[in-house]
């Protein structure tokens, strides 16, 4: 019969529990904290790997989505692009008529002015061209009398003049400073020695003194004579006439030119 010893048996059964115990809590349990630990982080990456796999899955939905809708988008855009270019052409279009009208009613204008210009011109000189014409053809048909009397009209304005306006007598002698003031004719033809003597007269008169007299002749004239005496200048003559003619058709002509615009 086996020889079993209690007591030994039992002190070994403690021995192994306190071994066990203290394994468990030298060990194990340590062991077991740390595979916690990694269980729990396992799971939170697990978590983090789940919800990043939902959003790209959100976000691969997104570009499918959009991937579908892509052609409408683009559709879309061309005709709103379209409409804006259209926009731009019309708005570019009309400015651009506009500025051409702008243009083309100023260069109307333009070409208006400068025909007109031209006529002008072109009515100048054919006034001038008939005045000169006329006035070669009145130097060589105009009598001596038509001469004559005009020289005889301008001393008589003269000695008038010293009947009506006395006052501007008197500034006309207070403009003469010389003692002798010295008279320059221009006469169309040689001045007889009566219509000389006749002009010193009326010039001495006029002056309230003694005048020497200049002549020199000047068919330009074509008849009568042109008299200046310090700042006083007086003509009577055909040449004159003509140019105040001259005046008068081109001021008629321009007012014709504007009752036909």
């Amino acid at each position: 019969m086996l020889n079993i010893d209690l007591v030994t048996i039992s002190a070994e059964i403690i021995n192994f529990l306190v071994l066990a115990v203290a394994l468990y809590f030298l060990l194990f349990k340590p062991v077991i904290k740390r595979m916690n630990a990694q269980a729990e982080e396992k799971e939170a990456l697990m978590e983090s790997i789940r919800e990043k796999e939902s959003q790209a899955s959100q976000y691969l939905q997104s570009i499918e989505t959009r991937l579908a809708n892509i052609d409408s988008e683009i559709e879309i855009r061309l005709q709103e692009a379209y409409k804006e270019a259209q926009g731009e052409s019309q708005a570019l279009l009309k400015a651009t008529e506009k500025e051409a009208a702008r243009v083309f009613e100023e260069a109307a204008l333009e070409a208006a002015k400068h025909q007109q210009q031209e006529v002008k011109q072109l009515q100048k000189e054919l006034v001038d061209s008939i005045l000169e014409i006329s006035g070669q053809v009145l130097i060589k048909i105009s009598p001596d009398v038509v001469h004559e009397n005009m020289i005889e009209d301008l001393t008589k304005e003269i000695w008038d003049l010293g009947k009506r306006d006395m006052r501007q007598v008197s500034a006309i002698r207070d403009s003469l400073s010389e003692r002798s003031p010295t008279v320059l004719v221009s006469a169309a033809r040689e001045l007889t020695p009566d219509q000389q003597r006749s002009l010193v007269r009326t010039f001495s008169a006029l002056a309230d003194r003694n005048v020497e007299m200049e002549i020199e002749v000047d068919p330009d004239l074509i008849a009568g004579i042109r008299v200046r005496m310090g700042d006083l200048v007086v003509e009577n003559s055909l040449a004159m006439e003509l140019e105040e003619l001259k005046s008068d058709v081109v001021a008629s002509l321009e007012e014709s030119i504007h009752a036909e615009e």
